[in-house]
């Protein structure tokens, strides 16, 4: 969704396997055109090692919430102002 006026910018359809959210974001993170940083946003879910890593190998910055339900957040203070 496009976060200034929520307009569906790409959808894909996916089995629900734990990941499928994250697997779709990934294969649709793959096709923009590189050269241009960009930022994809998401809920806490997305918030893993692997994901976060790919992302920022590709320029992309994450804008996910850090997830520190009985764990450590994988997004840092180069995504969240203060560690916050």
């Amino acid at each position: 969704m496009g976060n200034r006026n929520g307009l569906l910018v790409q959808t894909f359809l996916t089995e629900a396997s734990g990941r499928a959210e994250r697997d779709a974001a990934m294969l649709m993170a793959e096709a923009i055109p590189p050269g241009k940083r960009v930022t994809l946003g998401g809920d806490k879910n997305y918030d893993k090692r692997e994901f976060v890593r790919e992302l920022r190998g590709m320029n992309i910055t994450p804008h996910v919430p850090q997830n520190t339900t009985n764990r450590r957040s994988t997004v840092d203070e180069r995504t969240t102002p203060c560690g916050v």
